[in-house]
């Protein structure tokens, strides 16, 4: 299990809470995008003038009020601000999906990594239009293990395409991004609707979402092994087009904190409404504080009489 402090989920909790509109920034200072990536009282030093990017001027940015709804049987979608990727434009539309093939070539190339990773998945290993953010980090508590993290890969791939982007989280040179099945995140992972919210052109479906893309994930939880004692990691996020420069994708990547785990490490999905690292909070403990509360109110009075 992770561990962080109550404290962090009440800042955590709160911020993912609010309403508004989703709103990307479009920026190329990968000081600034590794800068937003971190979550509240997140732990960790991000060590300076290690953060580099791949990526065009317009291919990425930071994001704020990712909070989507679905009037359908499919799950609200919800993400602290933090960064967004692309295999394209991060000038892609916030307000509903207005195209069934997004796509733009930014001639960043492929990423080595990413190709690697492909290549085990058994997806095709030539790739374009890479979008990579790198920096290093040291965890401020030296007895810590890990980072969490959470994501949301999006893409207009689905559900048509043959063919499939690719994304991955790596820390120290491993990818822990995976869908649940132990697939790879994309497009391919035997049955996309098993992993993918639909997201029709128009916005006029009860179960559409408020941006560009046909096919969303759900928010999945990232937990990664990282060195602690003081030692330095290397964290790199990455997506990038396969096959083909057309049919773009988007990595909304957030809230990296450390903390520690007792697992290897991996993917999966918290409680509703739990910000992942954090201790979940019984249900029944603000009605708890809140009668203790009232108890204590009563007994001042009472001492007054």
């Amino acid at each position: 299990m992770f561990y962080r402090t109550l404290t962090a989920l009440s800042v955590v909790t709160m911020s993912a809470g609010a309403s508004s509109a989703l709103t990307v920034s479009v920026d190329s200072d990968p000081a600034t995008l590794a800068a937003a990536t971190l979550g509240t009282l997140s732990g960790i030093s991000i060590v300076s003038g290690t953060e580099a990017l791949i990526g065009g001027s317009t291919q990425q940015g930071t994001y704020s009020g990712f909070n989507q709804t679905s009037n359908s049987s499919d799950p609200d979608l919800a993400l602290t601000d933090g960064v967004v990727l692309t295999s394209g434009l991060g000038t892609f539309s916030t307000t509903e999906n207005t195209s069934n093939s997004a796509s733009a070539s930014t001639g960043t190339g492929s990423f080595a990594p990413l190709v690697d990773l492909a290549s085990t998945g058994g997806l095709s290993t030539s790739q374009n239009d890479s979008n990579v953010l790198s920096f290093d980090f040291v965890l401020d508590d030296p007895t810590e293990n890990s980072v969490s993290a959470q994501f949301i890969f999006a893409t207009d791939e689905f559900p048509t395409q043959g063919v499939t982007d690719i994304m991955g989280v790596f820390v120290n040179g491993v990818n822990y991004a995976f869908f649940p099945n132990g697939d790879l995140v994309s497009n391919q992972s035997g049955d996309p609707n098993d992993f993918f919210n639909s997201n029709p052109v128009g916005g006029t479906s009860a179960d559409s979402y408020g941006l560009e893309w046909n096919g969303l994930t759900d928010v999945f939880n990232l937990i990664m092994l990282a060195d602690g004692g003081g030692a330095v990691n290397t964290i790199e996020i990455a997506i990038a087009d396969t096959s083909d420069t057309i049919f773009d994708s988007a990595l909304f990547f957030t809230n990296l904190t450390a903390g520690t785990t007792t697992s290897g490490g991996g993917i999966g999905n918290e409680p509703p409404g739990t910000p992942p690292g954090v201790v979940p909070i019984p249900a029944s403990l603000p009605l708890l504080l809140a009668g203790l509360g009232a108890f204590g109110l009563i007994r001042r009075r009472q001492s007054r009489i």
